[in-house]
């Protein structure tokens, strides 16, 4: 399966912003006691990330799990199960029902990012789609 170019780069650029947040931004943020809103922005950004790069890998596994299994599912509903999936996972860990993720805090800033990163994963699939052999449907 050929995954579209822009779902490649996301997928890397937010494993680096994660990186990055993790080893250098965040403790950086948190020494120097920067303004509330960038101590929010690098705590909740693992979220964000957490919520785009598992939607794509359950998406793309959800495609494999179609060629596999030679079904007849269309795109959108795809998107919809494979985002679904993802917010079960992101969502239910957020509010304590897992800890699958590490060490976790109930924060309603976290909980806002892993939304707005699912939202965001919907939106871009159904707006540019999932990959070359998967076209949007008709």
């Amino acid at each position: 399966m050929r995954i579209k170019k822009y779902l490649r780069i996301l997928f890397w650029t937010s494993f680096v912003t994660f990186a990055l947040n993790k080893f250098y931004i965040r403790p950086w943020v948190l020494k120097n006691d920067l303004p509330y809103v960038f101590q929010i922005s690098v705590l909740s950004l693992p979220n964000l990330i957490e919520a785009i790069m598992g939607t794509i890998v359950v998406t793309g596994l959800a495609f494999g799990a179609k060629r596999h299994l030679k079904r007849t599912i269309g795109n959108s509903s795809i998107y919809l199960i494979s985002v679904a999936l993802t917010a079960i996972y992101v969502i239910a860990q957020e509010l304590g029902y897992h800890n699958m993720g590490g060490n976790n805090v109930y924060d309603p800033y976290d909980l806002t990012a892993s939304v707005l990163g699912l939202l965001l994963m919907l939106g871009l699939f159904h707006g540019f789609g999932f990959s070359s052999e998967h076209q949007q449907d008709a």
